[in-house]
């Protein structure tokens, strides 16, 4: 027979409302510091498991949040919302995913989220128009005034891996990736050195197959660039796949850049030089940030801002013109 409340506040000495209070989290509740420790070992002695549909009634909230996000072949979007799936479930809260492959498809997924009643919102696209009730909404990667947000700052990293590509002799850079916030940057970087060059920018989103395309077209160049920024990872990686399958050595015929400092980057041969973005770290504060809207829902919205960060490996080399 399942434990119930009923069972856990006899054994502890103490009523049934003490125990829902306890187990709920609510401050206001009377009771001392061993009451609660010995109620919270019975739990866990006995294996109560609460009953989330009761609880969900009784506090009209459904524990529940979107996660909403372009498609897992970024590689890192899978890993960001592995880490934010795991720090919500830690924190009590289930995880509702919605993803796209395009813009047209962005609308249908907050849709299917919104009307499971989620609780709140996390995702890199935000769209208000679409949002009819008031629910709280952190976004990832750019600016609202009117909600919380995390973006990244990618200029310090880039200025970072320009120099360090120009001290190895490098001044030809190219970019393969889509014309975004990374490109921005990486575009900014290249105009304060003088560096820049619209004719080595190969634009793509960000999935594997475009590193080879990318490679491709740049190996089709009589001058080809000899260090190449990659707008993510995946890019990076398969960019330099197609470089050694035609009998290119990577870090000394071409050097290659990367983002995201994802599991697989440190595992490639050559390792990938590439710019962290603290994949943990930036879930949660998204979390946290969710959470903190949760108890104080008028309150100023909050717009932090997190450091990237250059990690040199194997990947970029001297300098070398190909003959």
């Amino acid at each position: 027979m399942a434990v119930t409340m009923k069972d856990i506040a006899e054994r502890a000495g103490v009523s049934r409302p003490v125990v829902c209070a306890v187990l709920g989290g609510k401050s206001t509740c009377r009771v001392s510091d061993e009451k609660k420790q010995r109620i919270l070992e019975l739990v866990k002695e006995l294996g109560f498991q609460p009953n989330l549909q009761a609880q969900r009634l009784r506090s009209g909230k459904t524990r529940t949040v979107g996660i909403l996000f372009a498609s897992f072949r970024d590689r890192i979007i899978g890993d960001v919302m592995m880490e934010l799936y795991r720090r919500l479930l830690k924190s009590g809260y289930t995880s509702i995913f919605a993803i796209w492959e395009k813009a047209s498809e962005i609308e249908q997924a907050y849709k299917n989220v919104i009307r499971n009643q989620v609780d709140g919102i996390i995702t890199c696209d935000y769209h208000p128009e679409w949002i009819q009730e008031k629910i709280p909404v952190v976004v990832y990667g750019k600016q609202y005034p009117e909600t919380d947000c995390i973006s990244i700052d990618y200029s310090t990293a880039f200025s970072e891996a320009a120099e360090y590509l120009c001290s190895l002799g490098h001044s030809r850079f190219g970019y393969i990736g889509c014309h975004g916030e990374r490109y921005e940057n990486y575009a900014a970087v290249m105009d304060k050195y003088g560096l820049a060059d619209s004719d080595y920018v190969f634009d793509g989103m960000g999935y594997p197959e475009n590193g080879i395309k990318g490679m491709q077209f740049f190996l089709r160049m009589e001058k080809p660039p000899t260090a190449i920024f990659c707008h993510n990872d995946s890019i990076a990686l398969s960019a330099m796949a197609e470089a050694q399958r035609n009998g290119l050595e990577i870090g000394s015929d071409i050097s290659i850049i990367g983002i995201d400092n994802t599991l697989e980057s440190g595992f490639s041969y050559p390792a990938l030089t590439t710019i962290d973005t603290f994949i943990g770290q930036k879930a949660g504060i998204m979390v946290d940030l969710l959470l903190e809207r949760f108890g104080a829902p008028e309150k100023k919205a909050v717009s932090l801002t997190l450091k990237s960060k250059l990690i040199i490996r194997k990947s970029c080399g001297p300098a070398r013109e190909r003959t």
